[in-house]
């Protein structure tokens, strides 16, 4: 069975694919798809294929689903229930999700799932990002669920350390203590941030959560079905995976190497998908490091070197040009560089090292350690020359303040270098983060 279109205005579009079920499903496309809003909706592909009864409901601009022409949709949809299905089930994504519960009531939907749902864009009713209070026309004032909104069991995934997303759960959850006739059952999807489906995405995962919401069991049944379900679709998801490692490298750095240097990294997961931030991945570089886990920073920092190099990854790699020598990674994960063209410190990916950098190392002498460069087989050392950086047979006035594994590149004034971008540098009179480097031998 193809889809066709049963509805089609300036702004709202409705799917609908008869299908064989009973129960109709009833999904709602979050934004950034409006171009495609009269080929595809959410769900389309499994629908079509596993013949679902489905409306799938689209919008060609950012409105969320709040105006007129909805309204006359809705009317037509609630008529085509009426007259064919037994039960209704709405899903809906962020702003979709929005909607699938604005509208549950309308629709009468026995069960919602809602992936990261959003309680209104208009900042009059409470706390709005910027961006999407910018989208809220006058039209859409008082756009906000409301308790009478509510109906039937509403399962809001989510991840609950995202602030806004759990400040949505907890209103949706005052609602019902406050008498609203529905039930609310929070589901907590660590890692996901706002865009939950990323993470839990795949056709047999969406076919096995609707088979869940179709279920006639309890509530609390169903609840455990799905907590049991998306534990287990996230644990084998790249984007989770990634969402995990940048929200968690810089207080367990080991646990993250663990994992990249896991079999399963590898095996189970898109890991070029992961590797490919060379940013985030040099930054977990220098957190190891900073933590004291040397052997295992210089280890990922090798395979990475190594990845970038020939598209393999191993951590620990291949022997390389400037295998044993210190290099210095600032906060963003870049490596602090020389450009003897340029005449200024640089800050580049460890690689390709932009331009004509050269990677900066340091050289210790009479307990003294001096930023240094490696040229034709020679060692520099780095000096300062008006308000240039030169190369010097000899050490200069700048020095590098070592602590542990970080160090603060210093002038004869006893301020700090500071990165500002890839060829900006200054001098600060503090050293904060901008100012600390992780020393990592490669």
């Amino acid at each position: 069975m193809t889809s066709r279109i049963l509805f089609d205005s300036d702004d709202i579009v409705v799917h609908f694919n008869e299908g064989r079920s009973d129960y109709v499903l009833v999904t709602f496309m979050g934004i950034g798809h409006e171009a495609n809003a009269t080929a595809s909706y959410f769900g389309k592909p499994i629908v079509e294929r596993d013949n679902f009864s489905c409306i799938g409901i689209t919008t060609k601009v950012r409105n969320w689903y709040t105006s007129q022409n909805m309204h006359t949709a809705l009317r037509l949809i609630c008529s085509l229930i009426k007259e064919r299905y037994r039960s209704v089930i709405t899903i809906g994504l962020s702003a979709g999700a929005y909607a699938a519960i604005k509208y549950s009531r309308i629709l009468g939907a026995r069960r919602t799932l809602a992936l990261g749902p959003q309680l209104t864009i208009d900042d009059r009713e409470g706390n709005v990002l910027p961006e999407w209070a910018a989208l809220c026309a006058p039209s859409m004032r008082g756009m906000g669920i409301k308790p009478q909104d509510l109906h039937g069991t509403i399962f809001t995934l989510f991840d609950r350390r995202h602030v806004d997303d759990n400040a949505t759960v907890q209103h949706l959850l005052d609602y019902v203590d406050q008498g609203a006739q529905a039930e609310i059952v929070p589901i907590n999807v660590p890692s996901a941030g706002h865009i939950v489906y990323e993470s839990l995405k795949g056709s047999a995962n969406l076919v096995a959560l609707i088979a869940m919401l179709n279920e006639q069991d309890a509530t609390m049944s169903c609840a455990r079905n799905l907590r049991i379900a998306t534990s287990r679709f996230r644990r084998s998801n790249t984007t989770n995976l990634y969402n995990k490692i940048q929200s968690g490298y810089r207080k367990f750095p080991k646990l993250v190497y663990d994992i990249l240097s896991s079999e399963r990294f590898c095996r189970d997961f898109r890991y070029d998908d992961i590797l490919r931030d060379e940013t985030l991945l040099f930054r977990v570089c220098a957190a190891l490091n900073e933590k004291g886990y040397v052997p295992q920073s210089r280890a990922l920092l090798r395979g990475l070197i190594d990845y970038y190099a020939s598209g393999e990854f191993s951590p620990g790699g291949n022997d390389h040009v400037i295998a044993g020598m210190p290099v210095m990674l600032d906060h963003r994960g870049r490596t602090l560089g020389y450009s003897s063209r340029e005449r200024r410190f640089t800050s580049s990916n460890i690689v390709w090292m932009e331009g004509d950098a050269i990677p900066v190392s340091l050289t210790h002498l009479n307990r003294v350690a001096y930023p240094s460069i490696s040229l034709f087989g020679r060692r520099f050392f780095l000096d300062l020359d008006g308000h240039d950086i030169r190369a010097s047979a000899s050490p200069g006035r700048i020095h590098a303040q070592c602590r542990g594994t970080t160090c603060g590149i210093r002038n004869h004034e006893e301020r700090y270098l500071t990165v500002v971008g890839d060829r900006e540098m200054a001098w600060s009179a503090h050293q904060l983060s901008y100012e600390t480097f992780s020393v990592v031998t490669v």
